[in-house]
């Protein structure tokens, strides 16, 4: 039973709970003391440190792995050993006992609406993107943003997505990378469907995608072929919009790689001052490697799924870009003086991942450059 299975993070669980119920027991029996609670604390944690050491030497996989682990730990685990800890001690263990039962409780609530809400409880983000007065026009341009799709199986939350989009009847459509995530057996069963439902997006401007972390371009090809969606690979693009010349560069993933690398040098130093330009990537480190005073208007990426776990006064407890934690969280933002727009994503990570969101919610996004 690999750890791709549920069934193995199930396991690991019931495992956990054993051990965690077992020395709660212990701590709480006859009259609960602090020092036998903290001693039992640390048995837990030792315990629990060991066992996830041998589930990383028999495959378990870093971080993602380690994370799923864990967030069955903190809901499911612990509020378990908070209600066992209740029933033994509530009456004898005095006020701090019955804290930390309560607290135990609250975190199962958190869990379902983490792992079993949020991730379907889809928003339309809307921000306005200012432009340098060159590049000024009768009327604005809205922009939508799908990123991550990040599916396995199609379904209804990815049409509401495009439906969502479809609705707001935007002037262009980017995409910004991993469609399908999965198995190459269910790939080819869902490609159809994916074609058919991309092929619902239409725009003035034309509908431009690059690559994603989730496929190579010889995937992302098979993704957009018939769709009448224009892949962007290392690759330069202009459209227009009403009277709005628009200039897009789509990079590759590797935005470090020789070519990604000439495009961008290139796509910044072409003369002219009127068109709007915009750069589509993946990731948004990719805005780290402009000038300063680069001449694109605005970075389009997503990969971060902001974080899918946020904290107040925290942010994102990981986000797998170093860009600034309140840049990977999603959202308009300047990067050293260049406008950078982050989307949140629309699915989660799979495979060995939780399936979570907390504090970021799936996002489509509609962005106004005025």
């Amino acid at each position: 039973m690999g750890f791709e299975s549920n069934w193995a993070f199930a396991v690991s669980a019931a495992v956990d709970a054993l051990v965690v119920c077992g020395l709660v027991v212990w701590a709480v029996r006859a009259r609960p003391g602090w020092l036998r609670v903290a001693l039992a604390c640390g048995l837990v944690l030792a315990l629990l440190a060991a066992k996830g050491v041998a589930l990383v030497a028999s495959g378990l996989g870093i971080p993602f792995g380690v994370m799923h682990v864990l967030w069955l730990d903190l809901v499911v685990v612990l509020p378990l050993a908070a209600v066992l800890l209740g029933v033994l001690g509530w009456r004898t263990g005095g006020k701090g006992l019955r804290a930390l039962v309560v607290l135990g409780l609250l975190l199962a609530p958190v869990g379902a609406y983490a792992s079993f809400v949020e991730p379907e409880r889809l928003v339309v983000e809307r921000a306005t993107v200012e432009l340098a007065p060159q590049r000024a026009g009768d009327a604005h341009v809205r922009v939508a943003v799908i990123s991550d799709l990040q599916f396995e199986r199609l379904g209804d939350h990815e049409r509401e997505a495009v439906a969502r989009v479809v609705a707001e009847r935007p002037d262009l459509i980017l995409l910004s990378g991993d469609y399908h995530q999965g198995m190459a057996d269910s790939f080819g069963e869902e490609l159809p469907g994916l074609r058919r439902l991309l092929g619902r997006l239409r725009a003035p401007g034309g509908v431009f995608a690059v690559q994603g972390d989730s496929e190579s371009v010889a995937k992302a090809r098979r993704v957009f072929s018939g769709t009448g969606i224009r892949l962007l690979v290392d690759e330069q693009a202009s459209t227009r919009v009403r009277d709005r010349a628009i200039s897009i560069a789509g990079l590759r993933l590797r935005y470090w790689s020789p070519s990604a690398r000439a495009l961008t040098e290139g796509f910044e130093a072409r003369p002219g001052t009127r068109d709007v330009r915009l750069l589509l990537a993946h990731r948004p480190d990719a805005a780290r490697w402009l000038a300063p005073d680069s001449r694109v208007d605005l970075v389009v990426a997503g990969h971060t799924h902001g974080g899918q776990l946020q904290l107040p006064f925290v942010g994102p407890l990981t986000t797998a870009s170093d860009v600034p934690r309140e840049v990977a969280a999603g959202g308009l933002h300047s990067l050293g003086g260049r406008q950078i727009y982050v989307s949140r994503g629309i699915g989660v990570e799979r495979g060995q991942a939780p399936r979570l969101r907390l504090g970021a919610p799936p996002e489509v996004s509609i962005l106004t450059l005025r």
